[in-house]
């Protein structure tokens, strides 16, 4: 089968998933699949967060089912909806009772950001400037304080059509703002940024994390793969 190595779940929150499927496979090496679950968001409204925690719950339970070797519940607002000790806790309740491994968007960042040691960062997001606070607001439950934030102006919906070198960009306009930086963050893994890491880590001499290069990651790490793959960041190269 294709998944020989690994068969990695995830649940997706846009409605229309586009990007994630599209840098996993370029990412990951041969004999790892992906199994994707979307779900409910189109605009983020809390209905839709609400409603896409319980469809979440129920793809881990059928992801189980199917044989999957990890289960990631994507989407920091949906994994921290109910509470950042309610969406630690949930990890473990789930492994628990599915007997698979479990992580989450948050916890997979959590433990880079600590493993990477990032402590002053700026954060580049494809959303619109009104979602800019929020977003930056997350770097805090990683233990890192944020000098400059800024997005890109998607509406949620339109996050597929931002350009390739978005990320680049935004990663060069906050360095330059913002030369006391450590760590550049790209949150969401449903835009490009997987060219952009190793250029800007290159060129400023930081750290560079993205939900989905981080997300992967965790996943590989926890299910054993421990294959240094390069043009993916510091994170791949060395741990």
């Amino acid at each position: 089968m294709y998944g020989w190595r690994a068969r990695i779940g995830y649940t997706s929150p846009p409605l229309t998933t586009e990007v994630f499927p599209y840098e996993f496979y370029k990412l990951v090496p041969d004999g790892v699949s992906l199994v994707v679950t979307s779900l409910a968001i189109t605009v983020r409204s809390k209905e839709e967060i609400d409603q896409s925690y319980e469809i979440s719950m129920k793809a881990a339970r059928q992801m189980a089912e199917a044989g999957c070797d990890l289960i990631c519940l994507g989407g920091v607002p949906i994994n921290v909806s109910r509470g950042i000790k309610n969406a630690r806790q949930m990890i473990t309740d789930l492994e628990a009772e599915l007997g698979v491994k479990v992580s989450t968007s948050q916890s997979a960042q959590e433990k880079a950001a600590r493993l990477l040691g990032c402590r002053k960062v700026v954060v580049a997001h494809p959303y619109a400037a009104k979602d800019t606070e929020r977003i930056a607001g997350y770097s805090a439950h990683m233990g890192c304080e944020t000098l400059g934030a800024m997005g890109w102006g998607n509406p949620f919906n339109q996050i597929g059509r931002t350009p390739r070198n978005a990320a680049l960009e935004m990663g060069r306009k906050l360095m330059q703002a913002h030369p006391g930086a450590d760590t550049i963050m790209f949150p969401s893994p449903h835009w490009p940024t997987l060219e952009s890491i190793d250029v800007l880590e290159a060129e400023f001499g930081v750290v560079v994390m993205s939900a989905l290069q981080v997300i992967v990651w965790d996943a590989l790490r926890r299910v054993g793969i421990d294959d240094k793959i390069q043009g993916a960041g510091r994170l791949f190269r060395e741990f």
